[in-house]
């Protein structure tokens, strides 16, 4: 059966919802279905500004620069995060969100916005661990394994991209061998939990070699 999915993906200035902030949000809303097929509907861009905190505007560490390319002086202009988040949740409404690691994206989006969408949500990165629970679930391998391009990688729309494509195919393997996915998070020793969303199915996956970076 087909569905309505929008592809979601932030980049922020650090890992903690409470004391980061969000630098840029991209999505893809499109039609998913059996063997692959993607639909795309329409797609949404900002960059997002950064707050003023007691008369002292925060600016981009030097490091997420490095990895994102995303500059302070690139936020110029750029709408506040809450006009942004409310803006990409309308556009996203009627759909269900999915993101790579999800509790990630989902924790800022929480944090700002005070609650989640109905619509539910899916995980790409639980996916990859309930599916291949061997292999590295990160990104970038798991896009790699499954024929899947990632050009540019931690800019936000080119994570969506492919992470939109890598829906498609997990998405048919798990409907295929009855793997529940819909609403699953993955918490694992190498990678705890942190932030749970609401009404979240939790799956605990053991340890395994391969560490997974980004």
């Amino acid at each position: 059966m087909n569905e309505i999915v929008t592809v979601i993906d932030l980049e922020t200035t650090g890992l903690n919802p409470a004391t980061d902030h969000i630098t840029e949000i991209a999505a893809i809303r499109a039609e998913v279905g059996p063997c692959g097929y993607v639909r795309e509907i329409g797609r949404f861009q900002t960059f997002v500004a950064l707050p003023t905190i007691a008369g002292e505007t925060i600016t981009i560490p030097d490091f997420i620069t490095e990895l994102t390319g995303i500059k302070t002086d690139d936020l110029r202009g750029a709408p506040r995060h809450w006009f942004a988040v409310d803006s990409v949740l309308d556009f996203a409404r009627d759909s269900r969100l999915v993101a790579h690691n999800a509790p990630f994206d989902l924790s800022f989006i929480d944090h700002i916005y005070d609650g989640l969408p109905s619509g539910g949500f899916a995980c790409t990165r639980a996916m990859s661990r309930l599916i291949d629970p061997d292999e590295n679930a990160s990104l970038a391998p798991t896009c790699e394994r499954y024929g899947i391009a990632l050009n540019g990688h931690h800019r936000a729309m080119n994570d969506v991209e492919a992470t939109l494509h890598l829906y498609a195919v997990l998405r048919e393997k798990a409907e295929v061998n009855g793997v529940t996915y819909r609403n699953v998070v993955v918490d694992s020793p190498e990678r705890p939990l942190t932030y749970t969303p609401p009404g979240a199915i939790v799956r605990t996956i053991e340890r395994r070699q391969t560490k997974e970076v980004a």
